[in-house]
């Protein structure tokens, strides 16, 4: 089996502090928080986690598998995509929620990528997900 690492982007490859306070300071409600925080509004906001974006590489240097596993929508794909670019950064595989909860997704994905890839570490900043995939022998770091 290939040996593979998992990035996520918000909070691990990119600070989204930024955007994180501008639909704070936007949004009336939960729901409409996070309607903001999981759009494109304020995606200008973010700025690159340098010291992650270097493992990142660092990852592809050494021939693992680069994936990036991330609770944003699937409508969020290009402008991810164009986040990770900007920054150098080539992944193997962007994988985006198509449904439910962030932890739920991630579980998922983790699962399938454990099919045909040897998962190392995955480095993810939220600690529901971290629990869960501890849950399943899973390494997690939280940079």
């Amino acid at each position: 089996m290939e040996r593979a690492v998992v990035f996520d982007m918000d909070g691990v490859l990119v600070d989204s502090s930024e955007r994180f306070r501008a639909c704070e300071e936007e949004s009336q409600d939960r729901r409409g928080f996070w309607n903001c925080f999981l759009s494109e509004k304020y995606v200008h906001l973010d700025r690159p986690r340098l010291e992650v974006a270097q493992l990142f590489k660092q990852y592809k240097e050494r021939g693992y598998k680069v994936f990036v596993v991330s609770g944003r929508p699937r409508r969020m794909m290009a402008i991810t995509l164009s986040q990770l670019m900007g920054m150098g950064l080539r992944p193997d595989r962007v994988i985006l929620k198509e449904r439910g909860y962030e932890v739920e997704h991630k579980v998922r994905a983790m699962r399938e990528l454990a099919k045909r890839y040897e998962i190392e570490v995955v480095y993810d900043d939220n600690p529901k997900v971290a629990e869960a995939l501890q849950s399943l022998g899973i390494k997690v770091v939280s940079p």
